[in-house]
This record gives structure tokens, C-alpha cells and sequence, in this order.
């Protein structure tokens, strides 16, 4: 079933990924990068400021050619 949400994968996509043990790549962007990725519209993990990471901090952006199909 397709959700209404532009960015969620398709079934067989996401069967594929489960199947190859859902592997990912975690890369640091370039800090002259980090303000255009954060207002890119791709989600955005905040930091919710119980250690010492300040409460709102964008600390990821997750990025997958399927976030970009909006």
C-alpha cells in the first residue's frame, strides 16, 4: 500500500532494503553545506538537550533519493 507521503518507499523497495540488512552510509556534510541541507525540506533530527547538546540542534539530515521525489 502507498502511503500519502511522497517520500516513503515503495513496497518492494523497502522489502529490498530489509533484505540486505537495511544498510546506510553516515557521511559529515561540509559546514559551508550544513545551512542549505537543514532548510532543504529533507527531515531533520533535533536534538532534544538532555546531555550537552543544546535543546533544537539540528544534528542530521537524512537524505535518500526517495526524500527528494516531493
Amino acid at each position: 500500500m502507498r502511503s500519502s507521503r511522497g517520500w516513503e518507499l515503495e513496497d518492494a523497495q523497502r522489502a529490498a532494503w530489509r533484505e540486505a540488512g537495511f544498510p546506510l552510509a553516515v557521511r559529515v556534510a561540509p559546514a559551508e553545506r550544513w545551512g542549505a541541507l537543514t532548510r532543504s525540506g529533507l527531515p531533520v533530527v533535533r536534538d532534544a538537550g538532555f546531555t550537552e547538546i543544546a535543546p533544537g540542534s539540528c544534528t542530521v539530515v537524512a537524505d535518500h533519493p526517495a526524500l527528494r521525489r516531493r
